[in-house]
Order: structure tokens, then sequence, then C-alpha cells
């Protein structure tokens, strides 16, 4: 009981410091008109989600480190072919949904959003996102259709073997919810897991990032010659940077974890915040940029 009582205290602290962040520079004309923000998600349905996607991914007892294993043997097998970025351009990390949830409420998640994970791998913050805010706008004559404040959550990866692992786990997670929890699925936001490189995107992608509202990318992905600087804090993503600016739309969020993008790219920093994180520790820096 403790140790919930700080967990929520301390998620509460990092969204009340991330959003003092966020609204700060938001003196700036881009955010001159406030939009509707949906209620920050309850620490209980962050439990419970955060356990429907363990038990989608299989993460159970030594399982998780089982799966990361077997995630990495996928970017392994990847990297084998010539035509692969090089090695160590390619790093798997992984999210908890609980940090997603501190993220997305810092970020303040707005009706009808349009989630993008960029090398989304295991397919888990995916996932999550599309359960985090089922049902918190099924009220009042404001009230969504799918009583989802996000309408669509995509996820893209470079690596075929992630891909298709993430679609498995996909497919496992809509069993456990068409045998368990029938009203949650029917709230759940449409899911798409596609293979694509956010470098050259094809007309399929191109149209998923100009759909997108929030974009989320744990940069680990890019830790060689995509990369200037070598700390969390410093690292520029000078050819992500680029991507991202001719791909997304204006007015879109995107928080990039352990690496910065260029405001020359049309990029308006917001705000930092400090995360949790095993593959990173002791933390994470998530970054919120707006897209002019």
């Amino acid at each position: 009981m403790t140790m919930n009582i700080i967990s929520t205290i301390m998620h509460l602290l990092v969204v009340s410091v991330f959003v003092l962040l966020y609204i700060v520079p938001a003196s700036v004309n881009a955010f001159s008109s406030a939009p509707v923000i949906v209620p920050e998600v309850h620490p209980a349905h962050v439990t419970k989600i955060t356990q429907l996607v363990q038990a989608a991914l299989g993460d159970e007892g030594d399982a998780n480190n089982n799966r990361y294993a077997f995630a990495r043997d996928a970017v392994t097998n990847f990297q084998e072919n010539d035509e692969s970025p090089p090695s160590n351009e390619l790093v798997y990390g992984e999210l908890s949904v609980e940090v997603l949830a501190t993220i997305l409420d810092a970020v303040g998640v707005q009706e009808n959003d349009v989630f993008l994970d960029i090398g989304s791998g295991d397919g888990a913050l995916v996932l999550g996102a599309s359960l985090l805010y089922a049902d918190t706008t099924n009220n009042g004559d404001d009230a969504s259709d799918s009583g989802n404040a996000m309408k669509m959550c995509y996820g893209v990866d470079i690596v075929p073997g992630l891909v298709e692992r993430s679609r498995s786990h996909h497919r496992i997670l809509q069993d456990i919810l068409q045998d368990n929890e029938s009203f949650l699925q029917q709230s759940q936001a449409n899911i798409e897991l596609l293979l694509g490189d956010i470098h050259q995107p094809d007309s399929q992608l191109q149209k998923i990032l100009d759909e997108t509202t929030i974009a989320v990318c744990f940069a680990t992905t890019w830790s060689a010659e995509n990369a200037v600087g070598t700390s969390l804090q410093g690292r520029k993503l000078p050819k992500l940077s680029k991507a991202l600016s001719h791909g997304l739309s204006s007015g879109c969020r995107v928080v990039i974890i352990d690496g910065k993008l260029d405001e020359e790219d049309d990029f308006v920093w917001v705000g930092d915040l400090r995360i949790l994180c095993p593959d990173t520790a002791p933390y994470s820096v998530a970054t919120l940029y707006h897209k002019q």
C-alpha cells in the first residue's frame, strides 16, 4: 500500500513538473489557443493496462529477460543483412507503460489524438497507448464516439522480426481482452504495426506521419552515425530531426527520449522530464517539442 501511494505521488510530481515546463514556453504564438486536455490517467488504470500488456508480451517472472533476448536476436538477425544500417545504430531499448502514461499525461492528450511510436520494437507502447485513455472521455455531451481520446495508435520499426513479434503480441492482447475485458476492447483505439524506415518513408508511412499528433521515439536506436555528442542530455539527432521535420505535420507534439532535435528544423522546445528506465540507468530524459 505504501509503495502504491509513493508511486502515485511520484507520478503526479513528475507530471506537474513537466506540465509547468510545458506551459511556460507556451506563451509563444503556437500555444496561444489552449486545446482541451483530457483527464490524466488514474494510477489504478495504469496498473491494470500495464498488467494486460505484460500478459500479452508474456512478461511473467524471468520471461521479461527472455523476451528482451529474443527481441535483440531479431535485431542481430536483421543486421546480418548487408543492406541494414551499421550494427551500432540499432540498440534495443524499451519504456514501460507506466513511463508512457507519465509522458502522455505531461504532454496532455487531446480528443482524437493519433499516436506513433517510432522504433516500436515488441509493440508494448502501442498496445499501452491504445488502452490508457480508453473510456476516459465516454461521458457528457463532449464524449467521443469511441470512448477513447486516442483515435489511432501506430508503431513503425525497421526490423522485420520485431514487427512480426509486435503483431503477434497485438493478437494475443485482443484475445485477452475478448475473454476478460470486453468493455475495454470496445473502447480500445485501433492499432496498426508496420514495417518501415522513418528516414525513407513510403507512401503508407508518410500518410501515417501526416496524421500523427503525438510521436514518441526512444532514441537508443540512433546511437551512432545519426547522433552528435554522447551524453543523454546533449545528444543531437540531426538525421532523425530532418526526417521528422519533413514528415510530421504542423502542430504535432514530439517526445524524444535521450536525444535532441534541431530547432532549425521547425521544432520548438517545450520542456524536459526525467524518467526512470532500466535500460538507461539511473534515468533518461524525455524532451518535448512542438512542430511548427
